[in-house]
């Protein structure tokens, strides 16, 4: 009512104005003309300049008040400009699938392109159609009754079963919203597509599944080969003493390569069981400090080649909230590393530290000046029993890196490597940040 009463007063605002300004100037103007005229000639002159003067003067108001009107037409039409420009982006536009439907009659009235694309309707033919063709028939009563109990207020219901136009399924999530214009009660709904979701769940259990499934496979065929290999040692260990003077030089060869070999194969039995054992066991969270592992590491190194002349520079008081036994086989793993690869190095320099990136995120390194390789080979390290370097007289299996990177996912975090053939490597990881300790 108030609207109308706002649109009356300015259609008759321009001739009302013009209206009261002509009375006032009839009523003083010819007092004052024929007040200040000499006489009778002088007084119609001095109402022929009042006429001139009055079509001026009104001529200017109208002007005036026309022009006014104008701006505040223009202004309405930007401001409606910015309205539909906005309708658009958060509705047309909107990469979700959208739609107004009609609260009495529950008619859609607008729909926007993404639900559409969703349901496989065009816009004409989805516009014909009532919230309920959405539902299957068995649905629909339950979905009355709750719209009827729903508030003036943004509600979220789901999961529903939704039908397209082709008749199959999709499975959504329902944000609506109540809206009020020009007398008319609607409803703003949104619907978040869940089959999509759904499947991916689906197919990140299935291959969950499939990792634990081969892990255990992993663990217990190394577990189970261990017999075997220990008898295959015993018995070659036995024979190069027992029946060493009855074989020639070739068969004691054949014998000692048999021993080797499975000692080299327990040892790789070893690091598997190691490798597979490491996602199986539960984070143990505890307030630790890195420097004194890092420090711990180190001394046991450095003891078993006293020899050695190394400078090492450690960050001191690194913290961190995570599983210390994941963080020990990390840090033991990165600097065994390091070490076995500037044993040759003529300055060995071993850096260990921390910093925080642009997302403030902490990151953790292990830096060295030892023999370093190419940055091709950067992600095929971390996989188990691949090495960048080929030769012999550096110790392992190749499954040191690999543990690393198992044991910082599966703290949640990140693993990479930034190297050069001849100038070292630089090792950073990430742990998931954890706010509290386990209790």
């Amino acid at each position: 009512m108030g609207k109308k009463k706002m649109q009356l007063k300015r259609s008759f605002r321009v001739p009302l104005i013009f209206g009261i300004f002509s009375v006032l100037w009839i009523m003083f103007s010819d007092r004052i003309a024929f007040a200040t005229a000499p006489n009778l000639e002088s007084a119609g002159l001095y109402s022929m300049v009042k006429g001139l003067v009055y079509v001026t003067l009104a001529t200017s108001l109208l002007f005036f008040l026309l022009r006014k009107d104008e701006s505040r037409k223009d202004l309405l039409l930007n401001e409606i400009a910015a309205v539909q420009r906005s309708f658009n982006l958060l509705f047309e536009d909107n990469p979700q699938a959208m739609w107004i439907y009609e609260n009495n009659s529950l008619n859609i009235m607008a729909v926007n392109a993404a639900a559409c694309k969703v349901y496989g309707y065009t816009p004409d033919e989805f516009r014909k159609l009532k919230i309920t063709d959405l539902r299957r028939e068995e649905d629909v009563p339950v979905m009355l009754r709750i719209l009827s109990d729903y508030k003036d207020e943004l509600r979220q219901s789901g999961p529903w079963e939704h039908i397209k136009k082709d008749g199959d399924s999709i499975f959504v999530k329902v944000v609506s919203h109540p809206l009020r214009s020009a007398g008319l009660d609607s409803t703003l709904v949104s619907v978040i597509d869940l089959t999509e979701h759904k499947k991916a769940l689906e197919e990140l259990d299935t291959a969950m599944q499939e990792r634990d499934d081969f892990e255990s496979f992993g663990y217990t065929a190394s577990h189970d080969l261990k017999a075997p290999i220990r008898a295959i040692i015993g018995y070659s260990d036995l024979l190069q003493k027992e029946y060493k003077k009855k074989l020639d030089d070739e068969g004691i060869e054949f014998i000692d390569q048999i021993h080797k070999a499975g000692l080299t194969m327990n040892e790789m039995l070893d690091d598997m069981l190691v490798l597979s054992g490491i996602s199986r066991k539960p984070l143990e969270y505890e307030r630790i400090n890195l420097s004194e592992i890092v420090q711990e590491t180190m001394s046991t190194l450095s003891v078993q080649e006293p020899e050695r002349i190394f400078e090492f520079i450690v960050q001191p008081n690194m913290t961190a909230i995570a599983d210390k036994s994941v963080v020990r086989l990390i840090i033991q793993n990165l600097l065994q590393n390091a070490w076995k690869y500037t044993r040759n190095a003529a300055n060995t320099l071993i850096e260990v530290g921390k910093s925080e990136n642009s997302e403030g995120e902490t990151v953790y390194f292990v830096k060295d000046n030892g023999l370093g390789f190419d940055q091709s080979y950067a992600d095929h390290i971390f996989e188990p029993f691949a090495r960048a370097h080929k030769n012999v007289s550096y110790e392992g299996m190749g499954i040191g890196l690999s543990s690393v990177r198992r044991a910082v996912e599966h703290h949640g975090g990140r693993v990479w490597v930034e190297a050069e053939t001849g100038k070292g490597a630089c090792f950073y990881f990430t742990l998931q940040n954890k706010e509290n300790p386990s209790t």
